[in-house]
């Protein structure tokens, strides 16, 4: 058995269950295009690329995947049809809060609010392309507003000459204190051009897909 859930910018109507049932029939009428929308629906099929199976409306973005409609449609509303038991069905209106959006659940009607808890995640690890270190420092130092200068990269520069990420005693550690206030680990990669990557601090979910998710594009 599936389930849905409608997602669209927040605060665009006050009748969600009509708006839903218009948009099941692929009318958007009232809604405009918003690159929030795009965002979001980009943010989701990055962390979860299965979703792929399951999101509507039709767009270029679904690549090989036979068209079923419109496909004019996705900068404005969202919907995800999800077996039921998905796993990370919690994480969805917290994701779609943290973009601006609304999500609606029509089997209960009613607006599922994003609650991103107290910090329950760790650590995200991944790796990125040694030309792209500092990309990723900013565009860390940006999720959780830290103003990160040119003092934060001068004492980045040559400050993994000596690292090794398969020695855990010669990793390099950064702080990073915003809110969360995280620890960057970075380690050169042994015979490649690659440096690995491990964040870590009190992360909910929306600064933890985000990071994921820039790990898998750098």
């Amino acid at each position: 058995m599936t389930y849905d859930l409608y997602f669209w910018p927040a605060g665009s109507t006050d009748e969600p269950g009509p708006l839903a049932d218009r948009l099941a029939e692929e009318d958007a009428t009232g809604l405009a295009a918003d690159e929030r929308v795009s965002a979001f629906r980009s943010e989701l099929l990055r962390r979860w690329p299965d979703l792929a199976d399951t999101i509507a409306p039709w767009h270029d973005d679904l690549e090989w995947r036979r068209p079923w409609g419109r496909k004019d449609l996705a900068d404005r509303f969202v919907v995800l049809t999800l077996p039921y038991r998905w796993k990370d069905t919690a994480a969805l209106p917290v994701i779609a809060d943290a973009h601006g959006l609304d999500c609606y659940d029509p089997q209960a009607d009613e607006l599922l609010r994003g609650r991103s808890g107290s910090g329950d995640t760790s650590a995200v690890a991944g790796w990125v392309f040694e030309d792209n270190v500092v990309r990723l420092m900013r565009q860390v130092s940006t999720y959780i507003g830290y103003s990160y200068d040119d003092h934060d990269e001068a004492a980045l520069t040559g400050a993994l000459d000596e690292t090794d990420d398969e020695s855990p005693d010669r990793w390099f550690e950064y702080p990073l204190s915003g809110e969360p206030e995280l620890t960057m680990h970075l380690a050169q990669s042994s015979g490649g051009a690659v440096v690995s990557v491990r964040v870590e601090g009190p992360m909910d979910i929306v600064p933890a897909t985000r990071i994921e998710t820039l790990l898998d594009v750098l």
